[in-house]
């Protein structure tokens, strides 16, 4: 048995502990009482600490002896001076010495041993034992207000075993001091690469080349890993690498390239009607100089308003930016020829292939874009992937991966409460303002949230000039933001996470107010998005992300995960590639879709055997055939009249026979459109102060269950605002009166009121009148964007009536879509 023996000097005793075989919990505890004697210093009186209440003493020679025959003495240092003394010169009486030694003051009160050195934790300007460190960071957890996960309070102890420093780890609990130092979760470097490729050097046409030496001497690392792989020789090629790291001008530098050379015109795909508004205005504006015209395709704009922002739309322009669907339509409407000869096809954010919504489209576009031009050159462009290699090697492009950022990153993670939001985005947000780079840009910030009426509710809230930016703003609204941002006279935009593929807003900071889209929390894939958009090298000398979880915070019941464990899985995280898949429904309307570009078998089966989803193609054909959309003839197939005008409408293949059998029934086309598609972006205005007044969680929007309950309920309204109780009759009188069993969840409601809108509409009315309309009637609010895009969905529709009808000979149904399309097209 080893046998230490500790003693730690107070005042007026010195504290003894003995400890065996160095184990924690001492054998006993003691107090030495220390006298003076002729001899010097020497044991007065000796208290055991036994557990028992009984007080037991020793005599002196026994201590004596425990102190003989202990392995080792020691002396904890930080004790009483005088008291230290006397006991070290009473050891040397008896022919014995003691070690000086540094403990865990902490231990010592909860009687218990440890030592501390260099490497312990600093905590109240000492340094404590790790385990005390953990059960001092529980106690603060526990006190903070907040309810925080199990995985939190690892991520807490993992930062304080990696920073030793208790306090700093315990300041992340309370943002209300705003200091990086204690906030900073990590900083993500620079690394440079050793490739330079000089931009004289290229074998580029002589004006675009001094365009591009306006700029830079040199490309960025990515630019030059590309041209390395064999960009200017017209390989096709898959570009991964960060946002703001110079991918775009990749495909640029191909597509005008190619356009000098006679191969053709460039296309430049993108998945967002915004980004493809900035992009057209971008290229537009440089490449005019170069002689070449720019045009936008993003779906025909069908509605007419006095705020329509004017844009070249001819498919013969030398260079076309579209969005996917934009470009998809006129391959799907069997216009692929008025594209001319295409020389480069650029796709950007070509991850959209794993969105479940939008990703069999795009798998579908790619491929037939690759059999109608074999002979361009193909760019795809990624920040963020979990596969690579995979995508490369499918698109049959070679990859070319940076995985570097332009300019250091700081991210931070900023534990704080739903109310202390607004306060400290606006420090942050002002603190970024008030600094200028070395390119003498001023720092401002994107703020991103899980919700359109969040974007408004915040930016109003926040102390600095803030501005909403989402898809419900009408094109003009959204253009007025992005030019204030672009100029720096706007220092903060709220956004929402489903723009994270959006505008190039050139953003110093991001700052996560929410980490969820909608109720649904963001992926990994959205993160690094998202949080990529902070420092551009063209503006920035650094950028910063932070991330504001609530601790204890979900958006719905079915959440396992709290806020705060989110965002510490975010920033640990790791990519996992939800892959291409998609269903038959899917399948059969890709397989429609290519049949407009092709009438060979044989041609169709190579079209999609080159995209990422499995098709069982001679399967598909004959539901096509059953379902009399396709007419095949040995090794030749075509769409019939029917199949024609499903392809090109984008019409799932249920809506297609809903819209069928609607106009065989003879139904009155607006029925049938709002049958197809409820307007559902609607709110109720007062629905705050609806809820205080009946103590009840008011949900904003109309349609949901709740909201009709309180509607409804008549008790409910008497307990109202005269003038909320007026505009509520109103809405209940116009809107709630049909005799289904299962009113108010039948539908009827959702219908009608979208008849209501596009009523509103053939009255004349602009998307921001008839907001106007809803309001001052019914105290309903929605976005002028949801409007429109209402509306233009409703004439696509009604085009799709019209022309079903026709192929069905119903004339009055025919005659009633057409008027009625032209009426909302106004």
């Amino acid at each position: 048995m080893m046998l230490w023996v500790l003693g730690y000097a107070e005042k007026s005793k010195i504290r003894v502990m003995a400890i065996k075989d160095r184990i924690k919990q001492p054998l006993y505890m003691a107090e030495l009482l220390i006298k003076d004697s002729y001899k010097g210093p020497r044991p007065l009186k000796i208290r055991l600490f036994t557990g028992k209440k009984k007080e037991e003493f020793i005599p002196p020679p026994q201590f004596i002896e425990l102190l003989r025959s202990a392995n080792r003495i020691m002396l904890a240092e930080g004790g009483n001076p005088a008291n230290e003394a006397a006991f070290l010169e009473m050891l040397k009486g008896f022919q014995l010495n003691a070690d000086k030694v540094k403990i865990c003051k902490h231990c010592w009160i909860k009687k218990r041993f440890n030592f501390v050195n260099s490497k312990s934790i600093k905590y109240n300007n000492e340094l404590i034992c790790l385990d005390c460190a953990k059960e001092e960071l529980l106690r603060a957890v526990r006190s903070a207000g907040a309810q925080y996960g199990e995985k939190s309070i690892d991520f807490l102890e993992q930062v304080l075993s990696k920073t030793r420093d208790l306090d700093r780890t315990i300041r992340m609990l309370t943002p209300e001091r705003l200091d990086p130092e204690f906030t900073r979760y990590d900083t993500i470097r620079t690394k440079p690469v050793s490739v330079t490729v000089r931009v004289k050097s290229l074998p580029l046409q002589k004006k675009f080349k001094e365009m591009l030496l306006e700029k830079s001497e040199t490309l960025l690392p990515v630019q030059a890993l590309s041209i390395e792989s064999g960009l200017l020789e017209g390989k096709n090629q898959f570009v991964v690498s960060a946002t703001a790291t110079g991918k775009t001008l990749i495909g640029e530098m191909a597509g005008i390239q190619n356009l000098f050379n006679k191969k053709g015109k460039m296309l430049y795909l993108v998945p967002l009607v915004a980004l493809a508004n900035q992009k057209y205005e971008q290229f537009k504006e440089r490449y005019s100089k170069l002689g070449f015209t720019t045009s936008i395709k993003i779906g025909a704009i069908l509605i007419k308003t006095s705020q329509r922002v004017k844009m070249q739309t001819s498919p013969g322009a030398d260079i076309i930016v579209g969005t996917y669907e934009g470009i998809d339509h006129m391959l799907r409407s069997g216009n692929a020829d008025f594209l001319g000869k295409i020389g480069t096809v650029v796709v950007d954010e070509v991850h959209t292939l794993e969105d479940q919504e939008r990703g069999h489209r795009l798998d579908g576009l790619i491929g037939r874009l690759r059999y109608v031009a074999p002979e361009a050159q193909f760019i795809y462009l990624s920040a963020t992937v979990a596969n690579p290699e995979g995508y490369a090697k499918k698109l049959g492009a070679q990859l070319v991966r940076y995985e570097h950022r332009p300019v250091p990153i700081d991210r931070h993670l900023l534990f704080c409460q739903e109310n202390e939001k607004a306060k400290l985005i606006s420090q942050l947000a002002k603190e970024e303002y008030s600094m200028l780079s070395s390119k003498k840009h001023r720092g401002q910030t994107i703020v991103f949230t899980n919700s359109r009426r969040n974007c408004h509710k915040l930016a109003g809230a926040l102390s600095i000039r803030a501005a909403p930016y989402h898809a419900g703003l009408s094109q003009y609204e959204r253009k007025k933001v992005e030019t204030r941002f672009a100029k720096g006279e706007l220092p903060v935009i709220v956004t929402t996470a489903a723009l994270a593929a959006g505008v190039d807003f050139p953003a110093s900071q991001v700052i996560f107010e929410s980490l969820a889209m909608g109720i649904d929390w963001i992926s990994v894939q959205d993160f690094l998005q998202m949080s990529g958009r902070a420092g551009r090298p063209d503006y920035h000398d650094r950028g910063v992300v932070v991330l504001m979880p609530v601790p204890g915070k979900s958006y719905s019941g079915s959440q396992s995960d709290t806020e705060e464990e989110v965002a510490i899985k975010l920033l640990q995280g790791e990519m996992l590639s939800a892959g291409v898949k998609y269903g038959e429904a899917e399948q059969l309307e890709e397989v429609l879709a290519s049949v407009a570009v092709t009438s060979s078998v044989q041609d169709l089966r190579m079209i999609h055997n080159q995209m990422f989803g499995s098709y069982n193609l001679d399967k598909l054909i004959l539901r096509l055939q059953s379902y009399r959309f396709v007419e095949r003839k040995g090794n030749r197939i075509m769409l019939t009249r029917f199949g024609k005008i499903i392809a090109a409408h984008f019409l799932p293949i249920s809506k297609a026979f809903l819209i069928r059998d609607a106009v065989l029934g003879e139904n009155e086309p607006l029925k049938i459109v709002t049958n197809l598609e409820f307007f559902d972006a609607a709110y109720f205005k007062y629905a705050n102060q609806i809820g205080s007044s009946l103590h009840v969680n008011m949900p904003s929007r109309i349609f949901q269950g709740a909201t009709l309950d309180i509607v409804f309920d008549g008790e409910s309204l008497s307990q109202l605002d005269a003038k909320i109780q007026e505009l509520l009759l109103n809405f209940a009188s116009d809107f709630l009166t049909c005799k289904c069993k299962d009113s108010p969840y039948c539908g009827c409601a959702e219908q009608k009121f979208s008849e209501k809108i596009i009523k509103l509409r053939t009255e004349a009315l602009e998307p921001a009148q008839i907001v106007k309309k809803l309001e001052d009637k019914y105290g309903i609010s929605a976005y002028q964007g949801d409007v429109f895009g209402y509306l233009d969905n409703a004439v696509r529709n009604l085009d799709a009536v019209e022309l079903i009808a026709k192929v069905h000979s119903k004339k009055k149904v025919v005659e009633e879509a057409k008027k009625l399309k032209k009426k909302v097209q106004g």
